[in-house]
């Protein structure tokens, strides 16, 4: 099937598409001089999965890094509204762990966030903002949820299966590169409990939150101890007569990240609960933000700084991860109070802060050693209609379940993925994920993964490496688009050296110690798919990328074709100032469109 002939569903900018064309899948007879001007683009036709914070980047980006008419851009998103995570995730207590300042994209800066650390739904609004004042929902195409992706070698094009969720309708369509923005945390479970659906009351998911469930004056149980349980405990200790908190495995309740900056600036003089991570920020410091953009700048590299500054307590054994440990553990102790002997010898971990995910969680410690919450230690045997029965045969009495257990990490898509060779990611990926800095995989052209595995996921703030990983795509596609490449692979070998580098770089790391985690692919012992240094370091590494790692396949003769008749853009445009880009009065950066 000739491009000219697939459905054409896609939205997009079409400003001067007439110039523009679809490059040619196969090209007959001997090699010919494209009579085009050097490095004419082809037209280029971009699927994302997702319009979360991912989607809604690689738009902005996109209208930004390539030259208009040449590109058509859809963001196929399952939901009904767009937003990803925030948008999905409602539950009691919702929020950011990291500083809300640092949590938008970081040229749009928010100077109206309302408090510290943001509510789940004033992040869903920042992004709704964002979308309508770049005019980003041209691009979307709501409850289409992708279920299938499969390259053609031949044509140089992914082929993709659509389903509205709420039909079950399928239907078709194409693009020359296919990016993944669904996100780590997209997928939730049910966890593996037997009879669970057995229970005579409401079962919630904290991914899923039922809204109509009355909580107030009922006993709840909460399953799990992760950041949406420290979340969702608080909140409903306060309205509920009892909640039992089922606990599987100890986690650190740390003091917040980042607060530098609030407490040396808007806190300075003020007597602070060391336990209260959370700051209401006043009209006053609203209207320094908004009138004083160096001040607020100052502001948020100052947060982002003390975060990147911070890498040092994952290494084993190191000072800073000795501080932590001393300092976290002395505050906990302090949260819970004289007493709760069993709850401290519980919860506390033996294992290093960070192995697990530390969670900065507002109340969480204080609500589970009020009178009306039970931390629960035993383990669950299994679910009966009238409540938990836990492994010492005792049967707990609830009138509602939460699952607070979190996601189906995506180590691996949702869809199915499926190469040129007829086999998928998840048959290729036998032995856990294959994926260069956490955005290419070998023998899947085209494909880009916006953070996943091998990315920074531990440490620091995840927008700016979103943000990097788009531009890294984005600099692939345009490579593509003006050298005449039909396919860019990354190279196993690559893959091999760089996974090599981890695992003898987290040999001397805390993540490699007796944890379950989500960073070892829900395991106590496994590979870390974790970028080895801070954030800021896999920012480095990803901003420019290593042409050397990928294998090419052109669309032309020679790989040279992209030379074309000998003009440049502005021979062909007759334009004088782009025709004498190198003649300037001062040694500085030039270039030739």
């Amino acid at each position: 099937m000739a491009p000219s002939e697939m459905p054409t569903t896609l939205s997009g900018v079409n400003g001067i598409a007439g110039m523009y064309e679809y490059p040619p899948a196969n090209v007959e007879g001997p090699y010919k001089v494209l009579d085009q001007y050097h490095s004419k683009p082809s037209k280029m036709r971009v699927a994302c999965c997702g319009a979360g914070a991912s989607g809604l980047c690689l738009a902005y980006k996109m209208e930004r890094m390539l030259t208009p008419g040449t590109w058509e851009l859809t963001l196929f998103e399952k939901n009904s509204q767009f937003g990803g995570t925030w948008y999905e995730n409602t539950y009691p207590g919702v929020a950011c762990d990291i500083p809300s300042h640092d949590y938008n994209f970081t040229w749009d800066p928010k100077p109206d966030w309302s408090q510290f650390f943001a509510s789940g739904t004033e992040i869903q609004g920042y992004f709704e903002d964002f979308a309508k004042r770049h005019g980003s929902k041209k691009y979307m195409q709501l409850d289409s949820k992708i279920i299938e992706a499969r390259w053609d070698d031949k044509e140089g094009i992914w082929n993709l299966t659509i389903e509205n969720p709420k039909t079950k309708e399928t239907r078709k369509d194409w693009a020359h590169v296919f990016v993944n923005g669904s996100g780590i945390l997209n997928t939730w479970k049910w966890p593996e409990i037997e009879g669970l659906h057995d229970f005579k009351g409401p079962v919630l998911h904290s991914a899923c939150w039922d809204h109509s469930v009355e909580f107030k004056d009922k006993t709840a149980a909460v399953i799990g101890v992760g950041s949406t349980s420290v979340q969702i405990t608080p909140s409903l200790q306060k309205i509920c007569k009892e909640v039992q908190v089922y606990m599987r495995s100890p986690t650190w309740i740390s003091p917040p990240f980042g607060a530098g900056a609030l407490t040396n600036d808007l806190q300075k003089g003020q007597d602070v609960d060391p336990g209260q991570r959370q700051y209401n920020f006043t009209e006053a410091d609203i209207k320094k933000f908004r009138e004083d953009p160096k001040y607020h700048l100052d502001f948020r590299k100052r947060i982002e700084a003390e975060i990147n500054s911070l890498f040092g307590m994952y290494k084993q054994g190191s000072e800073l991860s000795n501080q932590f440990r001393d300092v976290i553990t002395k505050e906990m102790h302090r949260r819970m109070g004289p007493g709760h002997d069993e709850l401290k010898k519980f919860i506390i971990p033996d294992f290093s802060p960070g192995c697990r995910r530390i969670s900065p969680g507002d109340g969480f410690l204080e609500a589970l050693v009020q009178d009306n919450v039970t931390p629960v230690f035993s383990g669950i045997k299994r679910v009966v209609p009238e409540g938990i029965e836990t492994v010492d045969g005792q049967v707990h009495k609830v009138d509602n379940i939460v699952c607070a257990t979190g996601f189906q990490v995506a180590f691996q898509p949702a869809f199915k993925v499926v190469n040129g060779q007829g086999k998928s990611i998840k048959e290729d990926w036998t032995d856990g994920p294959n994926l260069y800095f956490g955005v290419s995989a070998p023998r899947f052209p085209n494909y880009y993964t916006i953070v996943g595995p091998g990315a920074t996921w531990s440490n620091g703030t995840l927008i700016p490496s979103i943000e990097t990983t788009i531009e890294y795509s984005i600099k692939c596609m345009k490579k593509m688009q003006t050298e005449g490449i039909k396919a860019m692979t990354v190279k196993q070998e690559a893959l091999d050296e760089i996974y090599a580098h981890f695992d003898e770089f987290h040999k001397s790391t805390v993540w490699q110690e007796n944890c379950r985690s989500w960073f070892k692919d829900g395991k106590i012992k496994n590979r870390i798919y974790l970028w080895p240094g801070a954030t800021i370091h896999f920012l480095k590494t990803i901003k420019d990328p290593r042409w050397e790692d990928y294998d090419y396949t052109y669309r032309y003769k020679n790989r040279f074709a992209f030379l074309g008749n000998g003009d440049v853009k502005a021979t062909a445009s007759r334009d004088v100032l782009g025709l004498s880009p190198y003649i300037r009065s001062s040694d500085h950066e030039w270039s030739i469109d």
